[in-house]
C-alpha cells in the first residue's frame, strides 16, 4: 500500500521516542531488577563465554556467579528477600535466583555478541551491554509494528502511526523490552511471524512468504513457550490458504472431516469428573461395569509392577480443608480388580490400609484422624504394593465416601442415589466429602501419546498435563482465580515493574480499565458495523490476529492451574506472557478507541491517547525514580 512521505516522517519521530525512552529505561533501571534477570544474565554470559547451548546442571561459573551475587548484594538485592548465597564456599556452584539455562537458546545467541565486546569489563557492565541488544531488538518490534499495520490499512491511516506509537509509550512494554529476558526474544519473533503471516493472508501465496512464515515459526519454539503458539497458527494459515480458494461444500466436508479427526486423535471422553489422573493408561478412567454397586460406572486404575506410582488424586476444596483439619473422618470405597491383589485402600493425610481384593466388589474403609496443623491433603487412590506384578491388572472403585466421625469400617453405607452424595451409615447421615463418587459423571482427557510428546516438547511445564486439563475443568475449585489472574494480567499490561513489586496509585489502574473496556468494546463495534464492508483477505488477516491474540491471553490466564494444595500462593501471571501478541492487542485497543462517524476525527483522538501515554509514562519513569533512588 503507498506510503506517504509524511506518514514516513512520523515513523522516524515515532522510532527517535522508542529510542530514547528505551535509553531511559536501560539505565535507570538498576541491575538485577527487572523480572529473573540475574538467571537470564547468567545463560547469555555462558553463550559469550563458550558459543553453545549450556547444560542446564552441568554448566556454570563459580567466580561470574559470585561476582552476580556480590553486586546484587551492594544494590540491596535480598533487602527483605532473604539471605544471599555463601560466597567463599568452593563446594559446588552458586545458584543465581531463577536460573533459565533450560530454556530455548535463540534469544541468548542474539544478546550475546553485545556482551562479548564487552567480556573483560566487570559484570554490570556487562549487564547494560546485554540490556542494550534488547533495546535494539524492541526498535526492531516498533519498526516492524508499522510494517504489519501498513498490510492491514492504507497509507495515510492513522492506525499505522497509533500501533507503533502506543508501543513506544507503553511504560511495562518499554520496561521488559530493555531488559536482559527472554521475553524480548518471543516478542520480536512472534511479531514476525504474524507480520508474516498478515502479509501472506493480505497478499496471497509465494515461496518466500512461506519460508519466512516457516522460518519464523522454528525461530518461535527456539525462543520461548509464549511464542510457541506460532505453531497451531500455521495450522490456521493453512486452512486459510486452503478455504480461500472457494468455500464449496466438499472442501468444507474435507476440512471438517480432518478437523474431527484429529480432535479424536487428541481428546477422548470418559475420565472420570474431579479425578486427577497420574497414571498413562490407554483406558479411560471412568468405566461401564456390570459390577458396579452404585450407578453405572466404576474408576478403573491399571496398575503394573514396573510403573508403581500410578495414581488417581482427588483435591478437596479448600473450604473442606479446613473444616476437616483436627478431625476424625471416615474414607471408603467398593474395590475389586481384575484378579485376587493385595492393595492399599484409599488413603487421606498419608493414611490407608493393606486389603485383598478379589474379582467381586467388596467394601473397603478406613478410619482417619487429620492433623490440626496440615497443611494440605488429598484423597489419594495408589493401589499397587507388589512391584513384583508379572502382567497389568485393574483395580476398580466405585461409591467412594468421605464422611465425618468414625464410622463403622465392616458395614457400607446406604446412599441415598446413585450419585453418592449423601446417605446413612452406621445409622447416622452424612454428607459424602467426595466429589463425583460414583464416577458417573464424566469428562475430555488428553491422549497419553500427546501428554507424552507435551510433555518432552514444553519442559517448562510446571505440572502434569494431565493435571493443568484437570484443573482446567474443574471451575468449582479453580474459577475463583480466574478473575484474579485477569486483573493482574491488565494492570501489569500498562505499568507494573520490579519484578511485578512496582505499581502506580490504584486510581490509575482504575482509569486504564475504563480505557481498556472502552477500547475492547469499540473494537468490537467496529467490526460489526464495518466488517462486512471488508476484504476477505483483510478479515482472514484480522481473524488471524484475533486469533493469536486471543490463544495469548487465554493461556496467560490458564497460567496458574493446577492451583495444588501444597502450593503456599499461587502463580498469577503479569502481562509478559502475552506480549509476543502485543501489536494485536494494542491494534484492538487503538482501533476501538477510533471508531466514530467522522474521518478526521480518530487523527484528534489518537493526539490525545498518545498524550495521555506521555502522561502515563512520565508518572512511571517519576514512580520508578523515586524508588530506586531515594533521596
Amino acid at each position: 500500500m503507498e506510503e506517504p512521505r509524511w506518514m514516513r516522517r512520523l515513523l522516524w519521530a515515532v522510532l527517535a521516542v522508542a529510542l530514547v525512552n528505551g535509553l531511559i529505561h536501560v539505565f535507570l533501571v538498576p541491575p538485577w531488577q527487572h523480572y529473573d534477570e540475574p538467571g537470564h544474565f547468567e545463560y547469555v554470559w555462558l553463550v559469550a563465554d563458550r558459543w553453545k547451548v549450556p547444560h542446564p546442571r552441568e554448566e556454570y561459573d563459580l567466580a561470574m556467579e559470585r561476582d552476580v551475587v556480590s553486586s546484587m548484594v551492594a544494590r540491596d538485592f535480598y533487602v527483605g528477600v532473604g539471605p544471599p548465597p555463601p560466597l567463599l564456599s568452593d563446594a559446588g556452584r552458586i545458584w543465581l535466583p531463577m536460573p533459565q539455562t533450560h530454556d530455548p537458546p535463540l534469544y541468548y545467541f542474539l544478546a550475546a555478541p553485545a556482551m562479548y565486546l564487552v567480556r573483560y569489563a566487570d559484570t554490570v557492565t556487562q549487564l547494560y551491554a546485554a540490556r542494550l541488544a534488547s533495546w535494539a531488538l524492541y526498535l526492531l518490534t516498533v519498526w516492524m509494528a508499522y510494517r504489519l499495520v501498513a498490510e492491514l490499512v492504507p497509507g495515510g491511516h492513522p492506525l499505522r502511526i497509533a500501533v507503533p506509537g502506543m508501543l513506544a509509550l507503553l511504560p511495562a512494554f518499554v520496561d521488559l523490552m530493555t531488559a536482559i529476558n527472554n521475553d524480548v526474544g518471543a516478542v520480536v519473533v512472534f511479531t514476525f511471524f504474524l507480520w508474516g503471516g498478515v502479509r501472506w493472508l493480505v497478499r496471497g501465496f509465494s515461496i518466500g512468504r512461506l519460508l519466512w512464515i516457516l522460518g519464523a515459526t522454528v525461530a518461535s519454539v527456539l525462543t520461548k513457550n509464549t511464542a510457541a503458539i506460532a505453531v497451531p497458527l500455521l495450522g490456521f494459515l493453512g486452512v486459510a490458504l486452503f478455504l480461500r480458494r472457494g468455500w464449496s461444500l466438499p472442501r468444507l466436508m474435507g476440512l471438517l472431516g480432518v478437523g474431527v479427526v484429529a480432535l479424536v486423535a487428541a481428546f477422548g471422553w470418559g475420565d472420570a469428573a474431579y479425578w486427577y489422573r497420574d497414571t498413562d493408561q490407554l483406558l479411560p478412567l471412568r468405566q461401564e461395569v456390570e459390577a458396579a454397586p452404585l450407578g453405572e460406572h466404576a474408576l478403573a486404575l491399571e496398575v503394573r509392577g514396573d510403573d508403581p506410582g500410578r495414581r488417581v488424586l482427588h483435591f478437596l476444596l479448600p473450604e473442606q480443608m479446613d473444616a476437616l483439619r483436627g478431625q476424625t473422618v471416615t474414607l471408603g470405597a467398593w474395590i475389586w480388580a481384575s484378579q485376587a491383589l493385595s492393595v492399599r485402600s484409599p488413603e487421606l493425610a498419608g493414611q490407608w490400609r493393606s486389603v485383598e481384593v478379589g474379582t467381586t466388589p467388596t467394601f473397603v474403609a478406613v478410619t482417619v484422624s487429620i492433623p490440626q496443623d496440615i497443611p494440605w491433603f488429598a484423597v489419594t487412590l495408589r493401589p499397587l504394593l507388589d512391584r513384583s506384578l508379572a502382567e497389568p491388572a485393574v483395580v476398580y472403585y466405585d461409591g467412594l465416601v468421605l464422611a465425618l466421625g468414625e464410622r463403622p469400617l465392616d458395614e457400607p453405607p446406604r446412599f441415598d442415589g446413585p450419585d453418592g452424595q449423601t446417605g446413612v451409615w452406621g445409622g447416622e447421615p452424612f454428607v459424602n466429602g467426595i466429589r463425583n463418587p460414583s464416577v458417573e459423571q464424566g469428562w475430555p482427557w488428553l491422549r497419553p501419546a500427546l501428554v507424552r510428546w507435551l510433555e518432552w516438547r514444553l519442559l517448562f511445564l510446571p505440572a502434569s498435563v494431565f493435571h493443568l486439563v484437570g484443573a482446567a475443568l474443574d471451575w468449582e475449585r479453580t474459577g475463583w482465580v480466574y478473575p484474579l489472574a485477569a486483573r493482574r494480567l491488565l494492570h501489569s499490561f500498562w505499568a507494573v515493574f520490579r519484578w511485578g513489586g512496582l505499581t502506580l496509585d490504584p486510581w490509575w489502574y482504575t482509569v486504564l480499565t475504563l480505557l481498556t473496556g472502552v477500547g475492547l468494546v469499540g473494537a468490537l463495534v467496529r467490526l460489526a458495523v464495518r466488517g462486512a464492508r471488508y476484504s476477505a483477505q483483510l478479515r482472514w488477516a484480522l481473524l488471524f490476529l484475533g486469533l493469536a491474540a486471543g490463544i495469548s491471553w487465554g493461556v496467560a490466564l490458564l497460567r496458574p492451574l493446577p492451583l495444588y494444595p501444597w502450593e503456599e500462593k499461587p502463580f498469577i501471571p503479569v502481562a509478559r506472557y502475552v506480549y509476543p501478541s502485543i501489536v494485536p492487542s494494542v491494534l484492538a485497543l487503538v482501533a476501538g478507541w477510533t471508531v466514530g462517524p467522522r474521518q478526521r476525527w480518530p487523527w484528534w483522538v489518537l493526539g490525545g491517547l498518545l498524550l495521555g501515554m506521555v502522561v502515563l509514562n512520565v508518572a512511571s519513569l517519576a514512580r520508578m525514580v523515586a524508588v530506586f533512588y531515594p533521596s
